[in-house]
């Protein structure tokens, strides 16, 4: 049984870094603060409550994968885990979501949990290549440490551009385990056109045209608005897993100009602006204090004291 591994995405490590640097600044500055502490308490608290009443739903409602429990699709989560690596496999579990399309990997504690929605997994069918896909995707999630810290990490993870940049650079990592997991491109492809375009419809895409559609986000609102997803466009994927997919002539440098451009317009000059009024505000009024200063009357000067009646002379 051939061994799962896969580098992780390029940018994902100094994203990871910028994002651990940040965070850590605004837990320290938080720490010190009385308020913050309190602060940090009161988010904690409702954040785990929320995550644990949601595992609970999962575990007390969804369907555990095992031996005796779907154990087609038990075995072949079994079979992926070991093949990355896993010293004991994930809970897996099929939870029915309301004709969502979608899977997740999450945790509680040391507990790690694969969650599969019901209705991915019957578009998906008979084809075990894209399902597997899906399933190695998220087992990928765990296996790169995808869910440890996030605590730690939250604050960097909810600054603009920032946060939403190592999700999607993480959500290329874990394509690659899906890849490999498929076994085929053929596969994974199918996997991610499942997603886009549902059970019928999904297996009939046409690669080269869907991919093309990375053409029709080169402006720059568009871009911005990749920028700020958590997940990056299904084309876009597909293209970094199948680079003969790429359009030809495509490199995305007029999105990429133009929607910096945008950043620059609506935070970088409004804050030079600031800056600049700022700076003129304040040199005005050291220069009216240093008038008044100059202005202010001196006390008189004399050359030797006053002689009052009385005193006597210094002749």
């Amino acid at each position: 049984m051939d061994t799962i591994k896969v580098e992780p995405w390029p940018m994902e490590k100094p994203l990871l870094w910028l994002v651990g640097v940040f965070s850590f600044f605004v837990w320290f500055a938080l720490c010190i603060s009385v308020f913050g502490i309190v602060y940090i308490g009161l988010i904690g608290v409702v954040l785990f409550v929320g995550h644990v009443v949601f595992i609970a739903h999962v575990k007390g409602s969804g369907v555990k994968l095992g031996p005796d429990q779907f154990p087609d699709l038990h075995q072949s989560v079994e079979r992926l885990a070991r093949r990355m690596g896993f010293d004991a496999v994930p809970d897996a579990y099929v939870v029915q979501a309301g004709g969502l399309l979608n899977a997740m990997a999450t945790k509680l504690f040391k507990s790690n949990v694969i969650i599969l929605y019901s209705d991915l997994l019957e578009a998906c069918g008979e084809d075990t290549a894209a399902r597997d896909m899906i399933v190695a995707h998220e087992l990928g999630h765990i296996k790169e440490g995808h869910l440890k810290y996030l605590w730690f990490l939250l604050p960097g993870l909810f600054v603009p551009f920032l946060g939403s940049a190592l999700s999607r650079a993480r959500e290329y990592t874990c394509d690659r385990y899906g890849l490999a997991g498929a076994g085929r491109t053929e596969g994974a492809m199918r996997g991610l056109t499942i997603l886009a375009a549902g059970a019928k419809r999904g297996p009939q895409v046409n690669l080269q045209a869907m991919a093309r559609q990375v053409e029709d986000l080169n402006s720059g609102w568009l871009t911005l608005g990749t920028w700020l997803a958590t997940h990056p466009p299904l084309a876009a994927r597909m293209i970094a897993l199948e680079e003969t997919l790429k359009p030809a002539g495509y490199d995305g440098s007029r999105g990429l100009i133009r929607a910096l451009g945008i950043v620059g317009a609506v935070y970088v000059l409004p804050t030079l602006a600031m800056i600049i009024v700022y700076t003129f505000v304040v040199m005005a009024a050291l220069n009216k204090q240093r008038e008044r200063n100059f202005d202010f009357p001196s006390a008189p000067a004399y050359d030797s004291a006053p002689e009052y009646p009385g005193q006597p002379s210094n002749e």
